[in-house]
C-alpha cells in the first residue's frame, strides 16, 4: 500500500538528513529511486514536501522538493526547483540554492523569481556586479516586482549608490507600504546618512508590522544606544535574540552593551556563546579579552588575545590590547615587541 511506502520514505529521509556527515544530494537520489520503485505519485511527494515545510523540517523539505524537480516536467518541475531553491536559501545552503535557480533559468530565462533568487545568492557570496545583472534583468521583465526592487535597493546600498538605493526603497514602500524589509533597509540607509529621526520612523514602522523582525530590532537597538538610551536598546536586543538565538552578531553586540555597563557575568555569557557559534570571530575574541583583562582575569584574557592573533596576526586591536596586558603583568620587553608589531601592521594598512 502507498501509505506504508510513504511511512517508510519519511522514516528513512528523517534518519538520513539527521546524520552528521549527511550528503543531501545522496538523500535526493535515494528519494528518486524509492519513489520509482514504489510508484509514488507526484502529488504524494508534493504533499509530503508541504507537510515537512509546515513542520519547519526544512532539510527534509529541500530533499523532497529537489527530488520532485527530477521526477516532474514542465511547470511542475519549475515550481519544484523554486521550492527547493527557496528552502536551500532558508537553510543557508547558498550553493544548492543557486543551482536550483540556475536550473530554472536554463529552461525559463524570464522567470523573475528565479532571477531574483539567483541574484540574492550571488550577492551573499560577494559577487555584487553579477547579482546586479540578475536583478536588472528581473526588473526589465517586471519593473514592479516588489521583492526584487527591495533586494536591488540593498545591493545599491552596498555599492554605495545611496540615491539609487533610496529610489528603489521608496518605490517598494509605495507599492507595498507594509513591506517590512524595505522599511528596515531604508532605515539603514537613512541612518548611514545621519538622518536618525527618519531612520527611527522606518525601524519602528517595520517593528509595528513584524515585532520579531531580527534586523529591525538589532538596528533600532543600535540607534537607541547612539541616542544614549541603553535600557531601551536592551529590550530590542533581547527581542532579536529571542527570534534568532543562534545569531553570533546579536550575542556580540549585546555582550558589548552589557560590558560597557559593567555587567560582566551577562557579557561573558554572550561573548562565550558568540564564540561557540562563530569560533573564528576575531573581534569577539579581542573584545572578550578586553573585558576579562578589565576585571582582572589576566590569564583568560591572554588566552583570548592569543586565539585572536592566531586567526589574524595583524589584528591591531588584539595586538595593542595584548601589549597592554603584558605591560600590566610587568613583561615590558614582550609588551614592547607586541607594540612594535602593532605599529608595523598599522603602517602597512595605511
Amino acid at each position: 500500500m502507498e501509505i506504508d511506502a510513504i511511512d517508510k520514505l519519511v522514516f528513512h529521509v528523517i534518519e538520513k538528513v539527521s546524520e552528521d556527515e549527511c550528503d543531501l544530494d545522496k538523500v535526493v537520489e535515494f528519494v528518486i529511486s524509492f519513489s520509482r520503485e514504489n510508484l509514488l505519485s507526484p502529488e504524494t511527494l508534493l504533499k509530503l514536501s508541504f507537510i515537512f515545510g509546515k513542520d519547519k523540517m526544512y532539510r527534509e523539505k529541500y530533499v523532497i522538493s529537489r527530488a520532485c524537480a527530477s521526477l516532474f516536467s514542465g511547470k511542475m518541475r519549475e515550481d519544484a526547483h523554486m521550492e527547493a531553491g527557496k528552502t536551500a536559501s532558508l537553510l543557508g545552503l547558498r550553493g544548492p540554492a543557486a543551482r536550483e535557480f540556475k536550473e530554472i533559468l536554463e529552461e525559463n530565462p524570464e522567470n523573475v523569481e528565479a532571477l531574483c533568487g539567483y541574484g540574492d545568492m550571488l550577492a551573499e557570496i560577494g559577487e555584487l556586479d553579477n547579482a546586479r545583472v540578475q536583478y536588472e534583468k528581473a526588473l526589465e521583465l517586471h519593473p514592479f516586482h516588489v521583492q526584487t526592487l527591495c533586494n536591488y535597493g540593498y545591493l545599491l546600498y552596498r555599492l554605495n549608490e545611496l540615491d539609487r538605493a533610496e529610489e528603489a526603497y521608496k518605490r517598494v514602500i509605495l507599492l507595498d507600504p507594509r513591506h517590512v524589509e524595505a522599511h528596515c533597509g531604508y532605515g539603514i540607509l537613512l541612518y548611514k546618512r545621519g538622518q536618525k529621526t527618519e531612520a527611527s520612523y522606518h525601524y519602528t514602522r517595520a517593528l509595528e508590522l513584524d515585532p520579531r523582525h531580527v534586523e529591525s530590532n538589532f538596528r533600532y537597538a543600535r540607534l537607541l544606544i547612539d541616542k544614549g538610551e541603553p535600557l531601551e536598546a536592551e529590550a530590542y536586543y533581547i527581542e532579536a535574540l529571542k527570534a534568532d538565538p543562534e545569531n553570533p552578531k546579536l550575542h556580540l553586540y549585546y555582550a558589548r552593551l552589557l560590558a560597557e555597563h559593567g555587567l560582566i557575568h551577562g557579557a561573558r555569557v554572550h561573548f562565550r556563546y558568540a564564540l561557540k557559534i562563530s569560533p573564528e570571530n576575531v573581534e569577539a575574541h579581542c573584545e572578550y579579552a578586553r573585558l576579562l583583562a578589565r576585571f582582572g582575569h589576566r590569564h583568560e584574557a591572554e588566552v583570548q588575545y592569543k586565539k585572536a592573533l592566531e586567526l589574524d596576526p595583524g589584528h591591531f586591536g588584539s595586538l595593542s590590547g595584548y601589549g597592554d596586558l603584558l605591560k600590566e603583568k610587568g613583561q615590558y620587553a614582550e609588551a614592547e615587541k607586541i607594540y612594535r608589531q602593532a605599529e608595523c601592521f598599522r603602517q602597512d594598512a595605511w
